[in-house]
């Protein structure tokens, strides 16, 4: 099953100081934060999920659908990206990694290969320091660039899978992520091109967000409104790419449409949820900007002292962190992680952390 999500993040997407929020790649929080015991949400995210991981290896996320439960390849890579950013779990994030490795073709293939799938895969190896070139023995970024303007019907610089053109394989956040990869690829020489950066620009609305449906004939002005999701992506991935001033208007409407209690909805919606709240997060902070609110809304979010033992630093997608939904909480906690890091995501590098997968500290109950 593939279960590549385009939507939001492919599923195929804190007690930090904002100043922090400056924190180059590879530098975290706090170094201390991979102990057994930590007072920080960020890692006590990343050690909730490294406990979620199953399989006789212990390697990967699992999502059930219509009552039958799957490996979820996107939530997988999430949630290494969230044990990178907050700089502990390494232990389980290795694993998770060479489970990805090993289950790429199931994952970003169908009769072609996915630009969306291919591009996670070239985060994760980034961040955990894979050669990108041999992941799984596959030459991810050959495969990313081979699915530049290749479909039948794609524009040049739009990335899509030739094989299989369509909602799953064309989209403002699959741009995005395959931007955004490239972009944090050293060995991606020349790469993204000039091309896929200004395909992703044209896809902007006039108000400043992007819609996540493509869009053929852009001298038309969007149809979709308020997509939290696809703008954070957007805005992370021209600044990697280096168009800053399109990804300035893109900011000025994420700002715009804050909810007052910090969190952003998703499309359609007017409720603040984590997944949004996140990659907004992370939009921000890649431009510099204030995300405070936000990172404390997702700090309210997360199951305390006061949940059970194995809910402890979980996420709650929406609502009060009350009773643990783990079709939800599970995918949210793997997209917050690295926004609770204070990390978008072309900054997460594993560079420095440790081990050991710690829990929340609690009080001893008397």
């Amino acid at each position: 099953m593939h279960t590549i999500r385009t939507t939001a993040a492919l599923a195929v997407v804190s007690g930090v100081a904002v100043a922090s929020f400056a924190t180059p790649a590879g530098a975290h929080p706090n170094p201390t934060a991979a102990a057994a015991i930590t007072h920080q949400p960020a890692a006590a995210a990343a050690g909730f999920l490294a406990r979620q991981l199953a399989g006789a290896g212990k390697d990967h996320l699992v999502t059930t659908y219509a009552g039958t439960k799957y490996a979820d390849d996107g939530d997988t890579a999430d949630a290494i990206l969230s044990m990178d950013a907050a700089g502990v779990a390494q232990s389980a994030a290795k694993r998770a990694t060479a489970w990805l490795e090993a289950d790429a073709t199931n994952y970003a293939y169908y009769t072609g290969w996915y630009p969306g799938g291919l591009a996670k895969l070239l985060l994760v190896a980034e961040a955990q320091h894979v050669n990108p070139a041999a992941f799984g023995r596959h030459d991810l970024l050959a495969l990313l660039a081979a699915d530049e303007g290749a479909g039948t019907d794609a524009a040049p610089g739009q990335f899509q899978n030739p094989a299989d053109p369509g909602s799953d394989s064309s989209s403002v956040t699959i741009q995005a992520l395959a931007v955004l990869a490239l972009s944090d690829t050293t060995a991606a020489t020349g790469q993204p091109d000039a091309a896929a950066v200004s395909f992703l620009s044209g896809q902007q609305c006039t108000d400043g967000e992007f819609q996540n449906a493509i869009r053929t004939d852009t001298s038309s002005d969007c149809t979709d409104t308020g997509d939290t999701d696809a703008t954070a992506y957007a805005v992370q991935a021209l600044i990697a790419g280096g168009d800053r001033a399109t990804a300035r208007t893109a900011v000025a409407w994420l700002k715009g449409h804050e909810n007052a209690n910090g969190g952003w909805p998703a499309s359609g919606s007017t409720t603040s949820n984590a997944n949004s709240t996140a990659l907004a997060v992370e939009a921000l902070v890649a431009a510099h900007h204030n995300a405070g609110a936000g990172i404390t809304w997702l700090e309210k979010q997360q199951f305390g002292c006061g949940a059970k033992a194995a809910d402890r630093g979980a996420v709650a997608y929406s609502g009060k962190p009350t009773t643990f939904n783990a079709g939800e909480d599970v995918r949210a906690t793997a997209q917050a992680g690295a926004a609770l890091a204070g990390t978008p995501l072309a900054w997460v590098d594993k560079q420095g952390a440790r081990a050991p997968s710690p829990t929340l500290s609690c009080p001893k109950k008397k």
